[in-house]
């Protein structure tokens, strides 16, 4: 019939008594560590309790602080934001109070001529907005 090598009938033998060896070894050290350990079961399970309850507040002073810190930095930047936003709005409207008083006055004569002579000039307001109103959220 079908004969095996040698060296194949080994390794089987070998793992099988390998997986047996491990399995012997795990358990004796089981049984040895439930003898000599220090605390009975119930004195264990109240340990383990405890150290759980203290590492769940822990976390939760730290995530508590975390959040403080993170709503204050929110704030800093939200304030930091309406700040920028006035500066911009009344650095654009000096701008354009600049840019108003640079052209001096107009002639409404030289305006009408100009406007005549180009007719595929586009349409400008004679009228310039110089306030930009701020958008505020509540």
């Amino acid at each position: 019939m079908l004969r095996m090598h040698k060296a194949h009938q080994n390794k089987n033998t070998d793992l099988s008594t390998i997986a047996v060896a491990a399995l012997v070894g795990g358990l004796a050290g089981a049984v040895v560590g439930l003898m000599l350990a220090p605390k009975s079961g119930k004195e264990l399970r109240r340990g383990i309790c405890k150290k759980s309850d203290d590492a769940l507040i822990h976390v939760e002073e730290v995530t508590s602080h975390q959040v403080g810190t993170l709503k204050q930095q929110g704030t800093d930047l939200v304030g930091k934001g309406k700040q920028l936003a006035v500066d911009l709005q009344s650095f654009i409207q000096e701008s354009l109070k600049i840019k108003k008083s640079d052209h001096g006055p107009v002639d409404s004569v030289q305006d009408t001529q100009t406007e005549e002579s180009s007719p595929n000039a586009p349409e400008m307001d004679s009228q310039v907005e110089t306030e930009i109103p701020l958008q505020e959220e509540s």
